[in-house]
């Protein structure tokens, strides 16, 4: 377990980092279909509002992310939640999966904080609902997420002080007032002691690149100098970025505990729209698209400015750059032009343009 600087009271400047918000979460289940019909009924939706939610199978059967503490409710042994999902209509949710015969916690009134409950789903996965004070109360809609997004997670930890201060203090996460690391959009990290020695949130699938998952996909920006730091500070990666294309760059940090998280940064991949080719107007000859969206570029920019899901990273990548230099230069000048004068404009979110040759999944 490597606690390297948990004594420095003070994180530099260029050792700062900035978790921007959960990206989506993984979770174990043993039938993805059947997790995801029951979430569809009970709750409108598998996912939430602003935040993906994946059923993975696992390769262990029954498996869940609960974990046993006694800090929880102190001094009792408790089966801890790894997630608080948050809601604008809690007493009418606790309603409906009562009648269903869901399993649950009361529902509590937390004072100044709000309304909370705790259910298990089918899976045996524990989750917390939770209705913050002072959200106008909105009634359960077809078609619209119950729940908002994710408001924190829980991970098991051997001593929950000292992790809290490799988060705040030496990986240089912003921290609330309270001192517990949080994203800028406030989702907040809590560590409470687990029971079981050894006891991580990952799991197995056993499928695809990535086959030990992490609960969560942390979104950051500048993956690569984030990944160069951590590994010169001898600290626990995954030790190559994956470029996903329009899925983002990703890499695995293991925490002092041995939890892991994707740290994610998305991109936009740039393309040549094959179905307008010969067209005269520039912008109808490029299309710009990621895991979000497929759009032109007029309307990415918008999307940018507006903030839309998506758009709020900054790197951009330009493929298959040499076919394009012959094919179409004047097209690619007024792309490239156009892109940076709009970082000019808004220096903020000014890209970083990437010239990409070879091929590509979206050749």
């Amino acid at each position: 377990m490597n606690k390297q600087a948990l004594g420095e009271s003070e994180v530099s400047a260029k050792n700062k980092t900035v978790f921007n918000r959960i990206g989506c979460l993984y979770l174990p289940v043993d039938d993805k279909d059947a997790i995801n019909n029951w979430y569809k009924k009970h709750f409108n939706s598998s996912g939430t509002r602003d935040c993906s939610l994946f059923w993975e199978t696992t390769e262990e059967k029954g498996l869940t992310c609960n974990f046993m503490t006694d800090e929880w409710i102190p001094g009792d042994s408790y089966e801890m939640f790894a997630v608080r999902f948050e809601t604008d209509a809690i007493e009418e949710l606790y309603e409906r999966l009562s009648a269903a015969n869901v399993k649950l916690e009361p529902l509590r009134n937390e004072d100044d904080n709000g309304l909370t409950f705790v259910y298990t789903d089918p899976q045996g996965n524990k989750f917390q609902v939770w209705q913050r004070t002072g959200t106008v109360t909105q009634p359960l809609r077809d078609e619209v997420p119950a729940f908002m997004g994710v408001a924190a997670l829980f991970f098991p930890a051997s001593d929950p002080e000292s992790t809290r201060k490799w988060y705040t203090e030496f990986l240089g996460v912003e921290g609330n007032e309270s001192g517990q690391p949080m994203t800028r959009t406030g989702q907040q990290f809590y560590f409470y002691r687990s029971l079981e020695p050894g006891r991580t949130l990952n799991f197995y699938t056993g499928t695809g690149e990535i086959q030990h998952m992490s609960i969560a996909m942390i979104s950051v920006f500048g993956v690569e100098e984030m990944h160069r730091r951590l590994i010169e500070q001898g600290q626990r990666v995954q030790e190559r970025i994956l470029d996903r294309e329009g899925c983002g760059f990703q890499f695995q940090l293991y925490d002092p505990d041995g939890n892991k998280l994707d740290i994610w940064d998305l991109q936009t991949m740039v393309v040549r729209n094959r179905s307008r080719a010969d067209s005269p107007n520039w912008k109808e000859r490029y299309k710009f698209l990621n895991c979000c969206f497929n759009v032109d570029m007029d309307v990415f920019l918008a999307k940018v400015v507006e903030g839309a899901p998506g758009t709020r990273h900054k790197r951009i990548q330009i493929l298959d750059y040499a076919i394009l230099r012959e094919s179409d230069p004047e097209g690619l000048r007024e792309l490239v032009g156009a892109l940076e004068q709009f970082g000019r404009q808004y220096p903020d979110w000014a890209f970083e343009i990437v010239y990409r040759e070879g091929p590509s999944i979206y050749a």
